[in-house]
């Protein structure tokens, strides 16, 4: 028992160096939001690629995105090396394959709107590289996350964030405190993304889809929380746009129709913060 405490109680200590070492490079993560928040207001796409872990990391946080802030599928999707099989198992070698990591991101055509973020912990993950270089010749940017300091990775992209965060409690295992760290900035990442984008509004997620009962219940509670509203004219709102929350809030915020407040959503482009924050004109 003493010897497990003293492993967890290490492991943990590594944990809290991760945390710090992302809050070194906040100033790069900044610019980094600043950067894919404006291609995306443009109407470019966002992709992430990686191998092992840190493909994983980028799906999850992906896949997670359109739920929590009502964007379309198509708007950030992850891609990781070995494809869909390697979210649940080891596909060895695939990280190695430089020029599939180029032709996936090419198949994507993409263009100056658009941004490449490659994540890979030591930096020199191939495939990770062959996705880079591609982006750049497409004249996407191309944004890299990485662990190590002075990698080649780093180096082929347009805006690096390098967090430092040392040698693994198990030697070369990556999936410990690079994996923590880069799991914090990709969700640092993303939701300030789309903060900057107008779908968060007083720390509440204003676009989410509230696809069951939970996510129903959700969407009533931030209504009554944001608005002050009680809970059965929360419900009949909801039921009368339904289920979408942002004509929701916009028609209960300024006491138009659901009609209305669509369409001066619409008319901010989609900034649901900012139609909440100006009454329609």
């Amino acid at each position: 028992m003493t010897a497990t405490l003293a492993l967890l109680e290490t492991i943990h200590a590594a944990d809290l160096e991760a945390v710090r070492a992302v809050g070194n490079v906040l100033p790069e993560a900044a610019r980094a939001v600043e950067e894919i928040a404006g291609r995306l207001d443009a109407g470019g796409r966002w992709i992430n690629v990686g191998a092992g872990t840190s493909g994983r990391l980028g799906v999850l946080d992906a896949s997670e995105l359109p739920p929590t802030f009502g964007i379309p599928l198509s708007l950030v999707h992850g891609r990781i090396a070995g494809g869909r099989a390697a979210l649940v198992d080891a596909v060895e070698g695939a990280e190695d394959d430089e020029a599939a990591g180029a032709a996936e991101i090419r198949a994507e055509r993409l263009g100056p709107k658009d941004v490449v973020l490659g994540i890979a912990a030591s930096g020199a993950t191939p495939y990770v590289a062959g996705a880079l270089r591609a982006a750049k010749e497409a004249g996407a940017l191309a944004v890299a996350l990485v662990c190590a300091p002075g990698s080649r990775i780093a180096a082929l992209a347009d805006l690096a964030i390098v967090v430092e965060t040392g040698p693994e409690v198990l030697r070369g295992s990556t999936r410990m405190k690079a994996g923590t760290a880069q799991k914090l900035v990709l969700n640092m990442l993303s939701t300030a993304v789309f903060a900057r984008l107008g779908l968060v509004w007083r720390g509440e997620m204003v676009a989410m889809r509230p696809t069951n009962a939970k996510l129903r219940q959700r969407a009533v509670d931030i209504l009554r929380r944001t608005l002050g509203i009680a809970e059965e004219e929360a419900r009949a709102l909801l039921s009368e746009t339904g289920w979408e929350l942002p004509p929701a809030l916009v028609a209960a915020r300024w006491r138009v129709s659901p009609f209305r407040a669509s369409e001066w959503i619409a008319a901010c482009r989609g900034n649901v913060a900012r139609a909440l924050e100006e009454e329609p004109s």
